[in-house]
C-alpha cells in the first residue's frame, strides 16, 4: 500500500492536491471542457492564516468546492476568470462575426462601454465573481455622478445581453445584470409625442419662414408616414409609387465608417427584418411627394447621387448634399429654437407666458406619427405593419397611451350613439 502523501504541515493531501517547493498549493483537475486546468492558492483550508506579503485569496479547498459544482453544472471555470471588459470585447466581435449586429451598433457599444463601464472596477472583475450587488453599486454610482437615465439605461441593455450570452455559453451562473434597472427606479426618460397643436405650430412656422421652407415637405413626409431618420432621407425616387399612393422601404441611409475604417455614406438593411415594408401615403403625404419633386426639379436636382447602388434621392440639403442624421438633428434643433425666440417675443409685448415647442427629434416625429395613426382608429395589426414594428407590444405602447383630448373623443362616440339610439327610437313610435 503506497504511502499517502502529506503537505509541510503533515495534513494528507487529496486526489490532486500538492504542495510546490514554494509552500504554495496545488489543484489539477480536468475541466467540463475536457481539459487539464490547475489551480493555486498560498493555504490549504481556510482556518490558515495568510503567509505574510502574500496576495489574500480563497484556500485551495475552498476553490475546489466551486470547481466541483461548476463541473457538476457544466460551468466552464475558466471562462469565468475572463475580466467584465474581456467578455465585452468577445462577445461584441463574436456579434459583428456573425453579422448579429451592425458595424454601426457595434461602434455605438463600444462608445457607450468606453464612456461609461471600462475604467469601472467592476469592468476588470473575473466575472464569475460579479453579483448582483456589484452592479446595482455601479448604476447608483453612475446617477450620483451625473449620469441620465438614458445612459444607464443603454448601458444595462448591452451588460444584460453579455450577461445572457455568458449564462448561455455556461460561463457564468445566472445572469446578475437581469432587473437591475427595474430595482432601482431607472426608467427611460418619457418621449412625448406632439400634440395636434404643436404639430401644426411647427409646420406653419417652417413653411413660413423662407429659409426653412425648403425641408417643410420632408418634415410633413415624416409626419405622415412614421418613417426612421435613415429610411426617410434614404428614400428614392423609384421607391415611390404616385399611381398606387404607396413607398417601399427596403433600405437606409447612413453616414459611418466602414469595415475599411472610411468615413462614408453608405445604403444599409432597415433596423430589422419588419421594416422591410410598403407604406400607404396619405393624401397630405402624397401632395407633400408631388411638392418636393416639383422643388427638386426647379433646382435641378431630381437626378442626383448613387450611393451602394441606390439613386435619385427624395430629400437633399438646399445645397444638394445628402442628408444625415446628425444635420436633421441641428434642423430640428434650429426650428425650435427660432420658434420659441418668436414665441417668447410675442408673450413679453403680450404680457403672457409663452407656450413653447418641447425638444423635438426624428424619433419624435416618428412617435407623433403613430401616435396621430393610433388617434384616428387605425387598428393595431395594420399601424405595426406601416410602423415596421419588430413585434405588437411596441406598437400597443403607443395605441395604449391615452390622453384627456382621446378620453373626452371616445366618450362622445358613446353620447352619440345612444343619442342615435333614441332618436331612432322616438321616429319609430
Amino acid at each position: 500500500m503506497s504511502e499517502k502523501r502529506r503537505d509541510k504541515k503533515g495534513r494528507i493531501l487529496r486526489k490532486g492536491e500538492s504542495q510546490r517547493a514554494d509552500g504554495r498549493y496545488m489543484y489539477r483537475y480536468l475541466d467540463c471542457s475536457g481539459k487539464y486546468q490547475a489551480v493555486y492558492s498560498w493555504r490549504l483550508v481556510e482556518t490558515d492564516p495568510y503567509p505574510k506579503g502574500k496576495r489574500q485569496e480563497d484556500a485551495l479547498r475552498t476553490k475546489i468546492v466551486a470547481i466541483e459544482e461548476n463541473n457538476r453544472d457544466m460551468i466552464s471555470n475558466i471562462a469565468g476568470s475572463m475580466t467584465l471588459n474581456e467578455l465585452f470585447e468577445h462577445y461584441v466581435n463574436m456579434q459583428t462575426r456573425r453579422k448579429k449586429v451592425k458595424i454601426r451598433t457595434a461602434q455605438n457599444y463600444t462608445g457607450i462601454w468606453n464612456k461609461n463601464m471600462r475604467q469601472l472596477p467592476m469592468a476588470n472583475m473575473p466575472i464569475g465573481k460579479i453579483r448582483r450587488t456589484h452592479i446595482l453599486d455601479t448604476y447608483q454610482a453612475m446617477q450620483e455622478n451625473g449620469a441620465g437615465n438614458g445612459s444607464i439605461i443603454l448601458l444595462h441593455k448591452v451588460l444584460n445581453a453579455m450577461f445572457n450570452y455568458a449564462e448561455s455559453e455556461d460561463m457564468v451562473r445566472r445572469n446578475y445584470a437581469k432587473g437591475c434597472t427595474k430595482e432601482l427606479g431607472i426608467y427611460s426618460n418619457k418621449r412625448d409625442a406632439l400634440t395636434m397643436e404643436q404639430q401644426k405650430e411647427f409646420l406653419d412656422f417652417l413653411e413660413n419662414r423662407q429659409e426653412l421652407s425648403w425641408y417643410y415637405n420632408l418634415f410633413v413626409f415624416f409626419l405622415e408616414t412614421g418613417c426612421r431618420c435613415g429610411e426617410g432621407i434614404g428614400l428614392t425616387w423609384s421607391d415611390v409609387d404616385f399611381h398606387k399612393r404607396f413607398i417601399k422601404i427596403d433600405h437606409q441611409l447612413i453616414y459611418e465608417v466602414d469595415e475599411d475604417g472610411k468615413l462614408c455614406f453608405q445604403a444599409t438593411e432597415p433596423k430589422t427584418i419588419k421594416s422591410i415594408r410598403r407604406v400607404p401615403l396619405s393624401q397630405k403625404a402624397l401632395q407633400a411627394l408631388k411638392m418636393q419633386k416639383a422643388q427638386m426639379q426647379k433646382a435641378g436636382l431630381l437626378e442626383n447621387h448613387m450611393v451602394d447602388g441606390y439613386s435619385d434621392f427624395v430629400f437633399l440639403r438646399e445645397d444638394g448634399q445628402l442628408l444625415t442624421a446628425g444635420r436633421m438633428d441641428m434642423l430640428i434643433h434650429r426650428i425650435v429654437y427660432e420658434c420659441n425666440a418668436v414665441k417668447i417675443a410675442n408673450a413679453i409685448k403680450a404680457d403672457t407666458e409663452p407656450e413653447l415647442l418641447p425638444n423635438i427629434s426624428t424619433h419624435i416625429l416618428r412617435h407623433t406619427a403613430c401616435t396621430r395613426m393610433a388617434e384616428q382608429g387605425m387598428d393595431q395589426r395594420t399601424l405595426q405593419e406601416i410602423m415596421g414594428h419588430q413585434n405588437l407590444a411596441l406598437t400597443m405602447k403607443v395605441y395604449n397611451h391615452v390622453d384627456d383630448k382621446r378620453m373626452r373623443d371616445e366618450m362622445d362616440k358613446i353620447d352619440a350613439a345612444r343619442n342615435g339610439e333614441k332618436a331612432s327610437k322616438i321616429k319609430a313610435s
